[in-house]
């Protein structure tokens, strides 16, 4: 049996028994793994608040044949404001979901915790809007698990920028207006105006410490939401419910 020290962040939380529970963690670690909580649903447990949903905790645990066990834990961050805003809680629980999905892609990826931490401290803080968070982690992700789009200039002209650009969210490609007529537009081809193709940029291109620093205004930025939004559910190839929830509070 090995002992690991993991720092983590709990994503998926589900109960076993009377009193025990699983909950899932992306770890620095390791990747994406379940660990068992003995008591964890007990208010008195000593784990219960480092071990809670969307917590950010370092966990003591006991690996036996691909199994992992807690022993304890200790909160780094629980993210708690999340909890007091509907419309927070429903984007952090598309988050995780998606996360959960792509495990397999970006098993101990450095970069994917630190964009789910980055995220969630803005959840919780509340100094960002939430289609503009959820715009930089669907497109910011799919770019950290090698689905990065190619956006610097027109794939057939080279053109940097033009009054009207299209992104094809099936080829991942982006157009200048006149190149896209001779492409053959179609129905995954997404008029964008230069705005949004720049934020597009921003989200792919910058460094963490700049990502989530843009604004948009409220038409661009819904803009900003539909493609990224449907790019990532277009080339993941299905849809998630904690999605459908996200809209219906909007």
């Amino acid at each position: 049996m090995e002992m690991v020290t993991l720092r983590g962040i709990v994503l998926r939380e589900y109960p076993v028994g009377e009193s025990d529970k699983f909950i899932h963690v992306l770890s620095k670690e390791r990747g994406f793994i379940e660990i068992s909580v003995r008591g964890g649903r007990k208010t008195v447990s000593k784990n219960a608040g480092g071990s809670q949903l969307f917590a950010y905790s370092v966990f003591s645990v006991r690996c036996d044949k691909g199994r992992y066990y807690l022993d304890s834990c200790q909160p780094i961050n629980i993210f708690y404001k999340i909890r007091e805003d509907l419309q927070r809680l429903s984007l952090a629980g598309y988050i995780a979901e998606v996360i959960s999905y792509t495990s397999g892609q970006h098993e101990q990826k450095n970069d994917v915790m630190r964009l789910v931490l980055n995220t969630f401290h803005f959840l919780a803080e509340g100094s960002r809007e939430c289609n503009l968070l959820k715009s930089v982690f669907e497109l910011r992700l799919m770019t950290e698990i090698g689905m990065m789009p190619d956006i610097v200039c027109c794939a057939v002209c080279m053109n940097y920028m033009s009054e009207n650009m299209c992104f094809d969210v099936l080829s991942a490609k982006l157009y200048c207006g006149s190149c896209i007529k001779d492409h053959g537009a179609n129905d995954t081809a997404m008029r964008l105006k230069g705005s949004v193709v720049h934020a597009m940029r921003h989200i792919v291109f910058s460094d963490f410490d700049r990502l989530f620093n843009f604004r948009l205004s409220p038409q661009n930025m819904k803009r900003l939401s539909q493609v990224t939004e449907r790019y990532m559910l277009l080339h993941l190839d299905r849809g998630f419910k904690t999605l459908d929830f996200y809209h219906s509070v909007m």
